[in-house]
């Protein structure tokens, strides 16, 4: 899957006039990911020969957690509901920046959803911004319950693609989720108050995580 080799080491830091750039392309841990090697009762998160690899089981009762989710009616999070694995981003989450994912995914379905997490605070309080074949969600969770989203339909050039690029970046008081150069959502007024980022998968997915570039 790699087009570029690190030899060094996973930490890659560059300027382009005032611009940052640091990649994380998973030779190592640097960043401290919470990986899960064994399967729990809904996932693990694996990082070995240089990608990060997620995987949610997709039991049931989780599918009906998350269309309650989609639909915007306050929930608990069970414990089956999703999977998700996290770092702390090396930037300052309160100015503007960009984060770039190249991954690959199970694939598009109604039941296999995946996307990125960010705003982490811990288990139950975060943001995400999170997508299925239908369409894309962004949603708050606050003591483990959904207090808030917007949720609109995404109409694919390709359903079949699996290889994609995602974007998270700040703008002003802008957050915009884009995959491989389309954004398909952006919201306002949302507060940013801790660096936690990471993965999200729901259903029976896998996401494989080659590369995560943080710029600023």
């Amino acid at each position: 899957m790699k087009k570029t080799i690190f030899a060094a080491a996973i930490i890659c830091a560059a300027f382009t006039g005032n611009a940052e750039v640091i990649v994380d392309d998973f030779e190592a841990n640097s960043f401290g990911w919470n990986e899960c090697a064994f399967e729990s009762n809904n996932g693990s998160a694996i990082i070995d020969k240089g990608v990060l690899t997620v995987t949610s089981k997709g039991e049931k009762k989780a599918l009906g957690a998350f269309m309650t989710a989609m639909s915007g009616v306050k929930t608990q999070i069970g414990e089956d509901t999703f999977f998700e694995t996290h770092c702390y981003a090396p930037i300052d989450m309160s100015n503007d920046f960009t984060i770039s994912a190249d991954v690959t995914i199970d694939k598009l379905a109604s039941d296999k959803t995946v996307g990125m997490v960010f705003n982490y605070k811990d288990d139950g309080n975060f943001y995400c911004f999170t997508f299925n074949n239908e369409m894309v969600r962004f949603t708050r969770y606050v003591d483990n319950a959904v207090v808030g989203g917007l949720t609109q339909g995404v109409i694919w050039e390709d359903k079949k693609k699996t290889q994609q690029q995602w974007i998270l970046s700040k703008q002003g008081d802008e957050l915009a989720f884009s995959v491989d150069g389309m954004e398909i959502l952006r919201v306002r007024y949302m507060p940013l108050q801790y660096s936690g980022f990471g993965f999200y998968t729901f259903g029976k997915q896998k996401l494989i995580v080659e590369k995560v570039t943080f710029q600023q």
